[in-house]
């Protein structure tokens, strides 16, 4: 977007998110502030109702996202986005929205009352960070998007140590059974439901992540795939389809693994025995044991 288009669409959208925000008279403008990492820079737009202390605590969580979505994929994905932050009343951030026209950009609703602590702990900036990274697909193929984004976002937060990796894989294992296929399920391109879009996504990337590994010899994984989709021109600035992204991400790594994976869940269930992959991986609640016999797959997920 240009400034302009910008502004007209900030204050477009304001209608609706200004009124549980308390503001000033004199508080009626946005005010933009832009947030820099390497070659990247995010023009952060803060409606009014915002106090100064938390714009500049949202600044640093726009810092931290940007560093662990960079760090996952070798850059940030796009050179120049726009940020918009939405105010609400109380504390947290409310939920994000990536739009991909006319140029790429984030919309979030954030709690004016949001302390620093919590935005520490905040996942949302980066999952729509990471759908940055990702070539727009068609409808019946968001799965991929969500899915990427979802699990994404704990490696790349485990990475940069935002969270640890006992956080990372208690979660997976509590979460990822809501991508199990269900009763009349079509396979990932035809059951459009929350838990198959997200959690089906993200149990797709998991499997894609442990085979990437295990078949080369832990030398490259999601996270190269994913870069090497990237580095060929796939971000949310393009739109393809998720057969061309996957054939795109296998040839970065030299193998046919999603593909193959794609070919399998697409059209019809394919449930996964997740008691069987927490055992082989070394995933045991609160623990994590090192003697399992992918432990190593385990680990390099997060390193």
């Amino acid at each position: 977007m240009t400034p302009s288009t910008t502004r007209r669409a900030l204050l477009g959208a304001l209608a609706s998110s200004l009124a549980p925000c308390t503001v000033a008279a004199d508080d009626d403008d946005p005010i933009i502030v832009p947030v820099v990492f390497g070659d990247a820079t995010i023009e952060v737009i803060f409606a009014p109702g915002f106090s100064d202390a938390l714009r500049q605590d949202a600044q640093a969580w726009v810092r931290r996202a940007m560093s662990a979505v960079g760090a996952y994929f070798g850059r940030f994905p796009l050179p120049r986005v726009e940020l918009q932050l939405h105010c609400v009343e109380g504390a947290g951030v409310r939920g994000g929205t990536t739009f991909g026209e006319p140029e790429p950009w984030i919309r979030v609703r954030l709690g004016s009352a949001t302390p620093a602590a919590q935005l520490r702990d905040d996942w949302v900036l980066v999952h729509e960070m990471i759908h940055l990274a990702v070539p727009r697909v068609p409808r019946a193929q968001n799965w991929l998007h969500e899915g990427i984004a979802t699990y994404v976002e704990g490696v790349a937060r485990g990475r940069a140590g935002l969270i640890t990796p006992g956080y990372v894989w208690r979660k997976w294992q509590a979460a990822m059974p809501q991508g199990q296929p269900q009763a009349g399920d079509r396979g990932l391109d035809h059951t459009p439901t929350w838990g198959r879009t997200y959690w089906g996504g993200a149990l797709f990337c998991l499997l894609a992540d442990v085979r990437l590994l295990q078949r080369s010899g832990l030398r490259v994984g999601l996270r190269q795939a994913l870069q090497g989709v990237l580095a060929a021109g796939g971000s949310y600035a393009v739109a393809w389809d998720a057969p061309r992204i996957l054939e795109v991400a296998d040839a970065a790594v030299a193998q046919h693994t999603l593909v193959e994976l794609y070919d399998a869940m697409k059209a019809r269930p394919q449930p996964v025995d997740l008691a069987a992959l927490w055992r082989e991986l070394g995933v045991a609640g609160e623990r994590l044991l090192d003697d399992a016999p992918a432990s190593a797959v385990r680990r390099a997920i997060l390193s």
